[in-house]
């Protein structure tokens, strides 16, 4: 096992202590968790856009591609607060 400084600023030791208080770990654990989240965080560009259900809303050499995108938002957005009612 390897063993790495690291320089924090204030503000971001206060945040690293108070996790460490709140959550009851170490530094040690602390820094690898928000590792594992941030790399189970990223998702390709393709996963992201199913899971916004945008697929399809880009026309390949249609300078119109942005107001489609924008009128596909617009749509979740309204699906979402219909369904919140």
């Amino acid at each position: 096992m390897r063993t790495i400084s690291v320089r924090l600023d204030d503000a971001s030791e206060a945040r690293l202590d108070g996790l460490c208080r709140q959550l009851g770990l170490s530094q040690t654990d602390v820094v690898k968790a928000g590792l594992e989240l941030l790399q189970h965080q990223r998702q390709s560009p393709a996963a992201l856009a199913e899971a916004l259900d945008l697929e399809g809303c880009f026309a390949s050499g249609d300078h119109a591609h942005g107001r489609e995108h924008a009128d596909r938002i617009r749509q979740k957005l309204r699906r979402q607060h219909q369904a919140q009612r």
